[in-house]
């Protein structure tokens, strides 16, 4: 999933005003940050995808509960940072194969070999999100222009990116 993370991420958002949107996007997009400098790091025909299996996950998550709490004093942001960083891996499951532990056996349903299915999916992440999303912004700011264009931008760059994967698998060197 790519940009079904921001979905949930702007979803969180939505439930929590307080809590702040790039602390959310960061929970989000953890492991895949994390797997992309590994992947900068590894050696050459090693994997990286360690970053999405089950401890990991727990780790990260737990790691930024902490971090959030410390940045906000709110056990409520925290909690919800920390289930925002476990969502990537539960929705990778739907979307893609992921280790379950280093080494592990390797699970998920692999929508990204069925592009429709995958666009349908994280199309409506994206846009159920936005829509709790836009119940955290003034009233006057609900419908505009850019509100609209968040939507339009982040939903774009899905359609462009099963393009993307329907012509060409995207696979990493270091998966």
């Amino acid at each position: 999933m790519y940009i079904g993370h921001l979905g949930v991420a702007l979803a969180g958002k939505g439930i929590r005003r307080d809590a702040p949107l790039w602390l959310l996007v960061v929970a989000t997009q953890g492991c895949d940050w994390i797997q992309a400098l590994a992947c900068v790091a590894a050696p050459e025909g090693t994997s990286a995808m360690w970053s999405h299996s089950v401890p990991a996950v727990a780790t990260l998550a737990a790691a930024l509960a902490l971090g959030s709490y410390l940045i906000t004093g709110d056990r409520g942001v925290a909690a919800l940072a920390g289930a925002v960083a476990i969502s990537h891996a539960l929705a990778d499951y739907v979307t893609g194969v992921k280790p379950t532990w280093p080494g592990g056996p390797m699970i998920g349903l692999d929508l990204y070999s069925f592009p429709l299915g995958d666009l349908a999916v994280e199309t409506t992440v994206l846009i159920l999100g936005w829509l709790l999303y836009r119940r955290s912004l003034p009233p006057e700011s609900r419908a505009s222009r850019l509100a609209w264009a968040l939507l339009v931008l982040l939903g774009a760059t899905q359609i462009l990116g099963v393009l993307k994967v329907g012509l060409l698998p995207y696979t990493p060197k270091c998966m």
